[in-house]
């Protein structure tokens, strides 16, 4: 495995909106305040949103990346936080014409077990989307949009991106700072799923869900036998 510190020229594409521009240094994670009550319309990005190491030889295509994300998180929101997209970053030395096709799944966490390791219902999935080619060479941030009826969630959940097919310019994984956390980095090549900590990745997989907060649902209108018991009344 080739470990190279990410350097400090490089270019970005989000391509959920296809919009350019520079990426944050992103050397730290920001800490919330969870004792702070998030606002309808409030966007949280949970996962690893920094990056500072580009691994070679670690992406193949025809795989699959996930990212543990936990309710704590986010701030709290009394609406639930509705992911709105998936985000993993990659690194490519070179100019190329590489194209992947990719498609984001937001899945439960399994509770019951213990190792984090088991995926539990799936919650949503993207459509299949086409995304490159990546140029010019530099840090890309591949982002695909979830569907807009994706139902807000209040628990653990694995986001994930699958790249359903492969090319022959591919580029490095990238690693957030600091250790590898047990139990949150994963890839899957088909045999399943495989806690990144094992491969010795230097630090947690550059990935991450950004969800947004969500009005209350209002209960429901009051039958009128509800009204009428409520003012005791049989008018």
């Amino acid at each position: 495995m080739a470990l190279k510190r990410l350097l400090p020229v490089i270019a970005l594409l989000v391509l959920a909106g296809i919009a350019s521009g520079a990426a944050p240094d992103g050397t730290s994670e920001q800490a919330l305040n969870l004792a702070t009550v998030s606002q309808p319309g409030d966007v949280c990005k949970n996962g690893y949103t920094s990056y500072y190491w580009t691994l070679e030889d670690r992406f193949t295509g025809n795989e699959s990346f996930r990212v543990f994300c936990g309710p704590a998180g986010c701030a709290g929101c009394e609406g639930g936080w509705k992911p709105v997209s998936v985000t993993m970053y990659l690194y490519w030395e070179e100019e190329n014409s590489c194209a992947l096709t990719v498609q984001a799944e937001i899945h439960e966490a399994d509770p019951t077990d213990f190792t984090r390791s088991g995926q539990g219902r799936l919650i949503a999935a993207s459509e299949e989307r086409t995304v490159g080619p990546f140029k010019p060479a530099g840090l890309w941030a591949v982002t695909v949009p979830m569907p807009p009826d994706t139902p807000a969630i209040d628990g653990s959940c694995f986001a994930s991106i699958r790249f359903l097919d492969t090319c022959d310019e591919l580029p490095a994984v990238v690693a957030a700072p600091g250790e590898c956390d047990a139990m949150v980095s994963w890839n899957d090549r088909g045999e399943g799923w495989v806690d990144l900590r094992e491969l010795d990745l230097p630090g947690n997989l550059s990935a991450y869900a950004t969800f947004e907060c969500q009005v209350v649902e209002k209960d429901a209108s009051a039958t009128w036998t509800t009204i009428k018991g409520r003012y005791d009344t049989d008018k």
